[in-house]
């Protein structure tokens, strides 16, 4: 659930930062391989990759030249937004929605309406603003009993919890702006933690509206044809956990991430470090605790965290995220797992019966020396799954498959389904 889709800057460094996180490249001390010669990267079509409904949309094209790392792929989106990167088919996936979803926000006029309410109530939205900053405490003894409540758990937190970049600033959270913002984001569908700024202009654009009296979230929604299915593109047990992730406060949702964490008996300081790392936003941590939440009784749960550790982007963030989500869906849907054990700088699972189980969150993996090198970390013989989201060339299928390794493709539906 949840998404760094649009790369600023050293787009190249981060990406290699994802490899290293996926493969445990920077780990590994393996001897020379005998195969045939690497695969080197290359360009591929999107036409060839994509369906036409991916390919194209009424409110976006992706350019026909598509990069590869060798595990993700990266596309170009134009639109009439601005041109957009997404790190992975799936960021593609939702990045798609999102602009469908900036498209149909675009429709709801709201300067004027803004305009009018900052007039007449202007005075007093800054002076309230303005106290929460010089008289904090008389202030929120006369707010609203959400407020209030808030405020009195985030108590909790002072000292402890870090505000993520995705977040609103502590007053937007305090006046109350951040939640008429996850309203409409959860009305439209989408995270109100995604990266995509284009999205968030709009968020901001009629949550502010919304917030000054002028605009009614129901209002927003029903102005804008076709919001009703960009919904259920995100239905069943996804869509209710974006809902929760939205329409709570950020330190809400730290401090049941945390109670729940420690009652999984994980140790209280590696679990603050996780939860205040900056790359994990509310969504992303809230979706990493859910999934081991699903996977209570597996052994060794907390290796999960101690890799969240590492992840110093949002792109790391999302895979280490997705690593949990893909791992829960094997237990509940395939077969229980026993334990989760190291395997680089990644993470295994051993299943009941003792097979060894590698689910990655990767597009297309070449025969590289890096995947060469990680296969041959395990030496057992048979038993040893590895499970992908999208496919393998035909050199790492035919090498994996000399060295032991059984390979399940395009796991999506069966690992994560989007409907239940």
């Amino acid at each position: 659930m949840y998404q760094n889709l649009i790369v600023k800057t050293n787009y190249k460094t981060n990406r290699l930062k994802v490899a290293v996180i996926v493969l445990g490249l920077l780990l590994l001390v393996c001897p020379q391989v005998s195969f045939a010669e690497y695969e080197t990267l290359q360009q591929y079509s999107a036409q060839s990759l994509l369906k036409p409904k991916l390919q194209k949309g009424k409110h976006f094209t992706v350019a026909e030249e598509v990069t590869s790392d060798g595990l993700f792929y990266r596309y170009t989106v134009l639109s009439p937004f601005g041109t957009f990167t997404a790190s992975s088919t799936s960021a593609l996936h939702q990045l798609a929605q999102e602009l469908n979803v900036i498209a149909a926000m675009k429709k709801i006029a709201t300067d004027d309406t803004a305009i009018a309410a900052l007039k007449q109530s202007g005075k007093n939205t800054a002076t309230g603003i303005k106290n929460l900053f010089t008289n904090t405490e008389e202030t929120l003894q006369g707010a609203a009993d959400g407020v209030s409540s808030l405020f009195n758990r985030a108590v909790n937190t002072v000292g402890n919890r870090k505000v993520t970049d995705a977040e609103d600033n502590r007053a937007q959270q305090l006046i109350g702006f951040s939640k008429s913002k996850g309203q409409i984001a959860t009305k439209y569908g989408v995270n109100v933690y995604s990266a995509n700024t284009v999205l968030q202009g709009e968020l901001d654009r009629l949550a502010w509206a919304d917030y000054l009296g002028g605009l009614g979230v129901g209002v927003a929604v029903s102005a804008a044809p076709g919001v009703g299915g960009l919904v259920m593109a995100t239905s069943g047990t996804a869509r209710l956990l974006n809902e929760v992730i939205n329409t709570t406060p950020a330190s809400e949702l730290w401090l049941q991430n945390k109670n729940k964490l420690l009652a999984m008996g994980m140790n209280a300081d590696t679990v603050e470090l996780f939860l205040n790392n900056r790359v994990f936003n509310p969504a992303l941590a809230t979706v990493t605790v859910s999934a081991l939440e699903k996977m209570k009784g597996v052994e060794n749960l907390e290796l999960f965290i101690k890799v969240g550790l590492q992840a110093s982007d949002p792109q790391m963030a999302r895979v280490i995220t997705t690593l949990a989500v893909m791992s829960a869906g094997y237990h509940k849907q395939i077969a229980p797992l026993k334990r989760i054990s190291p395997l680089a700088r990644i993470t295994k699972a051993t299943t009941s019966k003792g097979e060894v189980v590698v689910v990655l969150p990767t597009d297309h993996i070449i025969w590289s020396e890096s995947v060469a090198g990680i296969a041959r970390s395990l030496t057992e013989k048979t038993g040893k799954h590895l499970w992908v989201l999208g496919d393998f060339s035909s050199a790492a299928s035919t090498n994996l498959k000399e060295m032991g390794w059984t390979l399940q493709t395009n796991v999506r539906d069966r690992l994560i389904p989007s409907k239940k």
